[in-house]
């Protein structure tokens, strides 16, 4: 829901640079700011868009053998980040790395290799933290706008995720002169944060 200045902002930025991080708080909306932005650039890059999902690898260790994975090598006689380099030598291509924040020391060295080796990568990662090389522009994910008046939402983005969740859970649902106040409070209390949003709509009910 929304976004629209951010999804504008990042294509703007990775049009002018090889390495772009959306940095956040957690549950701000980094992963799927990181998707929405991989998918409107999809045609862009002819050798296409690659994710690869970090949140579930906690050994630094095995990071290049992991994204050397998402591309089918395997060949345990050459090392990962060296194979992988190669691979994708001749190709041009977007790789997503979502969830760094936990692993950024692993992700700068491998991504500055990478980024050294293959003149048609760019790369669009998400952390909670810079990866700190060169060349990295960055771009902090806000949270969604929040009404500053409890009579008005038109343009909200808290409340639009808002109402469009709890309508999942209860068909129908939209906000109005019953509800508005409270939707707004709520949006308000939770800092205009994506998922506890998405997790306070989900308890609506009718």
């Amino acid at each position: 829901m929304g976004r629209r200045r951010e999804l504008a902002e990042a294509r703007k930025l990775l049009s002018n640079s090889r390495l772009l991080t959306l940095t956040g708080a957690g549950g701000v909306g980094k992963t799927r700011l990181s998707f929405r932005i991989a998918e409107q650039l999809r045609r862009t890059f002819p050798d296409g868009v690659h994710v690869v999902e970090l949140d579930a690898l906690h050994d630094p260790s095995l990071l290049a053998q992991s994204v050397a994975a998402r591309f089918g090598l395997r060949d345990a006689s050459v090392e990962p980040a060296a194979r992988l380099a190669e691979y994708l030598e001749d190709k041009r291509l977007l790789l997503v790395l979502d969830n760094c924040e936990h692993l950024v020391d692993a992700c700068a060295m491998l991504v500055g290799k990478l980024l050294a080796a293959v003149p048609g990568l760019s790369v669009l990662t998400t952390s909670r933290h810079v990866l700190g090389i060169a060349g990295e522009q960055t771009m902090p994910v806000p949270p969604l706008t929040v009404p500053d008046d409890t009579d008005r939402t038109n343009g909200s983005e808290a409340v639009d995720l808002f109402a469009d969740r709890a309508a999942a859970v209860v068909p129908g649902f939209t906000v109005d002169e019953g509800n508005r106040r409270q939707v707004v409070r709520i949006c308000r209390r939770l800092d205009g944060i994506p998922l506890a949003i998405e997790l306070a709509a989900a308890w609506v009910r009718t």
